[in-house]
């Protein structure tokens, strides 16, 4: 066989260390020894070209999510959220409701103030003002036991409700319209109930239980609240009987979920939608990657003496770059979005999935910033598939295929940021944002490199069947005679 032999220069050395892992000279050696890889080992670079998927395939999760800490409900992008919660309303309080002349029902939303209060946004998000179509349906139970009413929202019970919700069978619905008006510093939204679901109520008693769910299909807005879990802040169902002596009654759900409808229509589309948790799963061939490496090593590859894992290399990074379309997109806040990168590893026979810890280019982020962001000046996007292409070329020999997953990750305030962590400013002054806008700060203000909600944000990724990828790999070898 041909043997390459490799002479490692001074100056790629620093290059490596440098770009690579953020740190001085000795930053690849180190790094090498930290992987279990003798610091000897000699590095270079392989590009694949043209690389073609297989295939590429969206997976939509639309099973309901629990809404314990946060919830939604509205629409945007292409996506309707609903929120269910689960209530149990007491015997006594029904008992006075119903001999009460008449009644109204009312809910609080407490909104997500970190998020509506949050500065980062663009100046002209809010105040949000719609006339909002609003479909309140609803599933009242028989009257049931003490021992019943009690279990109402037992944690044991979660994953079972959450499949009952998969097919809502409601008996009664009532659509209804408000006016919604949201500015900075509002806390409280308040949702009249329909006067078709307080009759329901008013005329029974005993221990019940009510699932209500709220639909907006036609909203331009996604409502963010908090969700049965947080403390003095979850929704409230508010009853009143309209009697002098009668006081209003709240009460909390014991639970909430959020379920999610695709409002598109699109079978060959590789659509992501954020806030939700889709995944598109991206399959490369085996043949032009093995191939390039063969061709780069000037022997067979891969290697299938011994033990057939071919170990005479190790995948120091791998990065894969697809071409982007950001005309394609829509999304809410107007900030980059991170692209999360998953690969398939084996692991005592069986294949998972492991998210990639994403290695920051400091000296690239601090000129053009991060490669694996979309809504960002740029057509290309890189992902890094270290962990991935490591366990694939050791085992490549059994003909596999390279599989890669892509989902939408944080909103990025700042852009050339590479740290990933809130800052303390020293000074006051004006800082600029990702999206180009300046906010005022004073010193000793924190800053968040992350917005406090992800984007719920719609992004086709339809290019990558028409566009070819390309490849590049870092590999530490020791291929042969030293």
């Amino acid at each position: 066989m041909n043997k390459k032999k490799f002479i490692l220069f001074p100056l790629l050395a620093f290059v490596l260390s440098s770009c690579l892992f953020d740190s001085d000279d000795d930053g690849l050696s180190n790094w090498l020894s930290d992987q279990g890889m003798p610091s000897s080992y000699k590095v270079q670079t392989v590009t694949v070209g043209d690389l073609n998927p297989l295939s590429a395939e969206v997976y939509r999760d639309t099973l309901p999510k629990s809404a314990w800490r946060r919830g939604v409900f509205g629409t945007a992008n292409g996506i309707s959220y609903d929120a269910v919660f689960d209530f149990a309303l007491d015997s006594a309080f029904l008992d006075t409701l119903n001999s009460a002349d008449s009644a109204i029902s009312y809910l609080h939303l407490r909104l997500w103030d970190s998020y509506y209060n949050d500065y980062y946004l663009p100046s002209n998000f809010f105040p949000i003002k719609e006339d909002l179509k609003l479909n309140v349906s609803w599933i009242l139970s028989e009257k049931l036991k003490k021992n019943e009413f009690d279990k109402i929202g037992d944690a044991a019970d979660d994953s079972v409700w959450s499949k009952e919700l998969e097919t809502w069978k409601a008996k009664n619905s009532a659509d209804t319209t408000l006016s919604i008006s949201i500015v900075k510093k509002d806390s409280l939204l308040t949702l009249d109930m329909p006067k078709a679901l307080v009759d329901d109520l008013h005329k029974n008693k005993g221990y019940r239980r009510l699932q209500l769910r709220l639909s907006a299909p036609e909203a331009k807005h996604i409502y963010r609240f908090y969700g049965a879990g947080s403390v003095n802040y979850y929704p409230q169902l508010i009853l009143v009987a309209k009697s002098k002596k009668d006081s209003p009654k709240s009460f909390g759900p014991k639970r909430a979920v959020n379920i999610y409808s695709n409002l598109e229509d699109c079978s060959d589309c590789l659509v992501l939608h954020g806030g939700g948790i889709d995944s598109l799963l991206v399959e490369f061939p085996s043949k032009p990657i093995l191939k390039a490496l063969a061709d780069f090593y000037g022997d067979e590859f891969p290697y299938t003496v011994g033990d057939s894992n071919d170990v005479r290399q190790a995948v120091v990074m791998a990065v894969v770059t697809f071409f982007r379309d950001d005309s394609k997109g829509s999304q809410e806040m107007n900030l980059p979005i991170l692209v999360q990168a998953g690969s398939f590893l084996d692991s005592a026979d069986t294949s998972v999935i492991n998210w990639e810890e994403y290695k920051k280019n400091k000296a690239r982020v601090d000129s053009i910033g991060h490669p694996n962001v979309v809504f960002y000046p740029g057509d290309s996007l890189s992902l890094q598939v270290t962990y991935g292409m490591r366990d694939f070329i050791n085992r490549a020999s059994d003909g596999r295929t390279f599989k890669m997953l892509m989902r939408f990750s944080n909103t990025l305030i700042f852009d050339k940021d590479t740290y990933f962590y809130d800052h303390t400013t020293d000074n006051a002054g004006t800082i600029r944002l990702a999206n180009g806008d300046t906010i005022k700060v004073a010193s000793g203000d924190t800053l968040q490199v992350f917005t406090s909600d992800r984007d719920y944000a719609r992004y086709d990724f339809s290019t990558i069947k028409s566009k070819p990828a390309t490849l590049k790999l870092w590999l530490a070898s020791k291929r042969g005679e030293e």
